[in-house]
């Protein structure tokens, strides 16, 4: 009979139990009371699961982390209530089997719905993140192909690169009557002086205009004994420089020919020899010189300097088709300043293109 007392009594305890587990309400945070109301267990069961209804139908996305919370303290506290309600039944060695399954599982079923509906939320709040996204994403596409498809392409202009040759300079062919007076040609020849007549002297001129006719023509004195008469070169004669001949002074030749030149192209075949005899100096800018006119010339194989000129005679013959300063004949300084003037000729629109190039780069370097 204490046996039997006894097992009843661990059946009342267990359902009791049970029935107190399903009828809690939490009232405040931390504090679980038990409702005094509502005695019939039934009504205690449908009453909590209205409530859970209304709560899972009441909330909202924003606070889905808020619910978390709240269902894990709820998850806690059931387990903490089921430890203290499976302590007080293993008083007794036989109470553990005669708690029912149902109750146990009533237990473990609501707490798995609470879990789920927690997961369930916050799947769909993410998928509806997401949806929100690829809709915002999609319409800014679609959006900015519009206004791709909208817009003209444009047109990239070509930067043109500045021009490393000089400027295009019309170069008439024909010249009128005054710019051909604006030109002349020069040769001189010269005898030798000195040791040996390593220094040379002036012993005749000549200019020729535009058309190659001769316009000035002389012999010139020398003042210094003269060593070599370079006959053979310049057809000077010893009767050709006496003192009762055609051969003026010097410094009156000088001053004629300074006449003949100043402001004047002149064009010759090494001019600057012809300057130095001469004792005058002429602009570079209005000097015409075939043994300089870098065409015209020829690599230098010692490689001392990069060109050197070449002979007028082999310039006339290549260029020209000219034969001229044949051997065995002394130079006419006339057909030498001819033949210098026919080159300048051939290849003036080149050449005066090149000078203006020149003129150019010195005018920006000075005001530089």
């Amino acid at each position: 009979m204490i046996i039997i007392n006894l097992n009843t009594n661990i059946e009342a305890q267990a359902a009791d139990a049970a029935a107190a587990k399903t009828s809690r309400i939490r009232r405040r945070p931390g504090h679980w009371t038990q409702d005094m109301h509502s005695n019939n267990k039934d009504e205690v069961m449908a009453s909590t699961k209205s409530k859970k209804n209304t709560t899972t139908r009441r909330r909202r996305r924003p606070v889905a982390n808020k619910n978390k919370k709240q269902q894990q303290k709820m998850i806690h506290q059931q387990h903490h209530h089921c430890d203290d309600d499976s302590s007080s039944a293993s008083t007794a060695s036989t109470a553990s089997a005669s708690l029912s399954s149902s109750d146990l599982s009533s237990c473990q079923v609501e707490e798995d719905e609470d879990q789920e509906n927690i997961t369930n939320l916050n799947k769909q709040s993410i998928k509806n993140k997401r949806t929100q996204q690829r809709k915002s994403s999609s319409s800014a596409n679609t959006a900015n192909n519009n206004k791709k498809s909208k817009q003209p392409r444009r047109k990239h202009k070509k930067t043109s690169s500045p021009p490393s040759s000089p400027k295009e300079i019309q170069i008439p062919k024909e010249l009128t009557p005054q710019e051909k007076s604006q030109y002349v040609a020069l040769d001189a020849e010269m005898v030798g002086v000195g040791p040996h007549g390593q220094h040379s002297r002036l012993a005749r001129i000549t200019l020729a205009n535009y058309d190659g006719e001769c316009i000035y023509d002389t012999l010139v004195q020398v003042v210094e004994t003269v060593t070599d008469y370079r006959t053979f070169v310049s057809g000077i004669t010893p009767q050709d420089l006496e003192e009762g001949g055609s051969a003026i002074p010097f410094e009156e030749c000088r001053s004629q020919v300074l006449e003949l030149i100043t402001d004047k192209i002149v064009i010759g075949h090494g001019l600057k020899n012809d300057f130095r005899v001469l004792g005058v100096t002429h602009p570079w800018y209005f000097t015409r010189d075939t043994a300089k006119y870098e065409p015209f010339m020829k690599v230098d194989p010692t490689g001392e300097k990069d060109f050197i000129p070449k002979k007028l005679k082999v310039l006339a013959k290549d260029k020209l088709g000219l034969v001229i300063q044949e051997d065995g004949v002394p130079h006419c300084p006339l057909e030498d300043a001819v033949a210098a003037l026919e080159l300048y000729k051939k290849h003036r629109t080149k050449w005066e293109k090149a000078m203006s190039y020149k003129m150019e780069r010195t005018k920006a370097i000075t005001k530089c």
